[in-house]
């Protein structure tokens, strides 16, 4: 009688809980340009006085180097793509689009052969090479921010002037989405402002500034000829922006570094493959049973995290693929017409009661007696939106009857927590890369593989996905994926991140920022200063 008592009291506060939840859910109002939100200045606020310098300026960090494979600032990488270019760049659905590569072919996913555009000009007088290329491809898989994602490469040769070959691992019909990667002149790698293609060029004398690039195939067709550089902390950011010292930066709206801004300004965000879900300690006898796994995964708000504490800049999504991602299919999430009871079911299965009525779940223990349920919760104490999703999920499953500690921990500790296997469950995040490729989440022994969940199967199915050549193909293979992934719960996905830039309002027009490029169709700007 207990149990179903119980089960009773679960049901009662769930639809409670979602009654609250759909009761407060609004339409949407339709924006007069949807890329575009535009942002007044708080009302009790003072707006400094305008100081427009007819100058277009953009943040920077001087104490950073401009490496575009090496380097570790966020804001000087982000700027990297003026400068540089890759074989392709990503557009808004995570597409590549050639840019230094002419064409390529593969017939198996394996072999690559990649032509390039003849006559690009290098900053350094020389035109680009194959020799180039395969530099700079070899020094990112050996070091720096694009290392995870070139471990697929096997060997890559440079046939002639204008032809590379690559050969992969394993088949990967992905592999341009890949190579986006900033090109730099052979032998340069360890300069902090390497020769590259792009059409700008960092100018080491005088005022920090960015030059446009005489020699640029496209040079006639930029919105300015110089961009100003300026250095403030994020203290200071506010005010800069706000008397248009600097007139665009990029931002992580969930930085811990919260950056107040007092004047009307243009925000726009876009989509990304940062993905943030709930991992489990499969070591853990009661979350080895992937029913359990699943039936939480039930239970989480995604809509409700989204909205209250990403303020809507997020895609809630209940399978590890994006909503975003191009063949997307809402019918795959295949959700329980009755969650509540399937809930209640799984707990039943497990034999889960509330023995001691206190509120939360024991499982029997083969002696007669019962083990009270208590995970560990851990998450990362240094972002205050991690910490409020891994709260508001605590709250959750404390509904239903499963005693969840949440544990917050700085950085360096979340880390050790998590390779030392200390915890039961995890709020993470990845961001993952173009591709989709959830290898390190989820085949054995994978780098991110924290809770021993991957296998052989999942690894199969995400082989399977990469490999597809056809659009039919690679659809079938990602829904069967998706489905597989989702049965078995290994990870319970809950989130892809949005970022965003913000630029002063009306500067700039024409602006439709990617993951890849912020400055993603940059001959198509217009920039309006004074």
């Amino acid at each position: 009688m207990k149990s179903l008592a119980l089960r009773n009291t679960i049901l009662l506060s769930i639809t409670a809980a979602l009654l609250l939840s759909l009761g407060s859910c609004e339409a949407p109002v339709a924006e007069k340009d949807p890329g575009v939100a535009s942002v007044e200045a708080p009302v009790s606020a003072v707006t400094p006085v305008s100081t427009a310098d007819n100058l277009f300026t953009v943040r920077y960090e001087a104490a950073y180097s401009f490496n575009p494979i090496t380097g570790t600032s966020p804001d000087n990488m982000a700027l990297v793509p003026l400068m540089y270019e890759g074989l392709f760049v990503l557009n808004e659905k995570m597409e590549a689009e050639t840019v230094l590569c002419e064409e390529y072919e593969t017939s198996d996913g394996i072999s690559y052969t990649f032509k390039l555009k003849s006559g690009i000009a290098m900053r350094d007088g020389s035109t680009l090479t194959a020799s180039d290329v395969r530099y700079t491809l070899m020094k990112a898989m050996q070091e720096g921010r694009f290392s995870g994602r070139l471990t697929v490469i096997d060997t890559i040769t440079a046939v002639d002037a204008l032809t590379l070959k690559i050969t992969l691992k394993s088949a990967n019909r992905k592999l341009p989405e890949l190579l986006d990667v900033p090109i730099i002149k052979d032998n340069t790698g360890d300069q902090n402002y390497p020769p590259g293609s792009g059409p700008y060029y960092f100018e080491k004398t005088g005022v920090a500034r960015l030059v446009a690039f005489n020699n640029y195939r496209d040079a006639v067709r930029m919105p300015v000829s110089v961009i100003y550089l300026k250095d403030c902390s994020t203290a200071e950011l506010s005010m800069a922006f706000s008397s248009q010292a600097v007139d665009l930066f990029r931002d992580d709206p969930a930085d811990s570094s919260e950056i107040s801004i007092l004047s009307d300004h243009e925000i726009r965000y876009y989509k990304t493959t940062i993905l943030q879900y709930v991992g489990f300690n499969t070591k853990n006898s009661l979350l080895a049973n992937a029913d359990l796994r699943r039936a939480l995964g039930l239970i989480i708000d995604r809509e409700k995290i989204v909205s209250d504490i990403y303020s809507s800049h997020a895609l809630a999504t209940p399978l590890v693929l994006s909503p975003h991602y191009r063949f997307y299919d809402p019918a795959w999430e295949n959700s329980s017409p009755d969650p509540l009871t399937k809930l209640s079911e799984i707990f039943a299965s497990l034999e889960m009661d509330d023995a001691d009525s206190n509120g939360y779940l024991e499982i029997p223990n083969g002696s007669g007696g019962w083990t009270p349920i208590t995970l560990t919760f851990i998450v990362n104490s240094d972002n205050p939106y991690k910490v409020q999703a891994a709260q508001m999920i605590t709250d959750t499953l404390k509904t239903v009857g499963i005693d969840v500690n949440l544990t917050k921990y700085s950085w360096d500790n979340y880390k050790t927590a998590l390779e030392n296997g200390s915890f039961d469950m995890y709020y993470g995040d990845v961001c993952l890369p173009a591709s989709y490729d959830l290898t390190e989440l989820l085949s054995p022994g994978g780098s991110l593989d924290y809770g021993h969940a991957g296998n052989g199967e999942y690894q199969s199915r995400i082989e399977k996905f990469l490999a597809a050549s056809t659009r039919d193909g690679e659809t079938d293979a990602a829904k069967k994926m998706c489905a597989y992934i989702a049965e078995y719960a290994p990870i319970i996905p809950v989130l892809y991140r949005e970022l965003n830039v913000h630029t002063n309002k009306n500067v700039v027009s024409g602006m439709k920022p990617t993951q890849s490029n912020i400055f993603y169709g940059l001959t198509g700007w217009e920039i309006t200063l004074g």
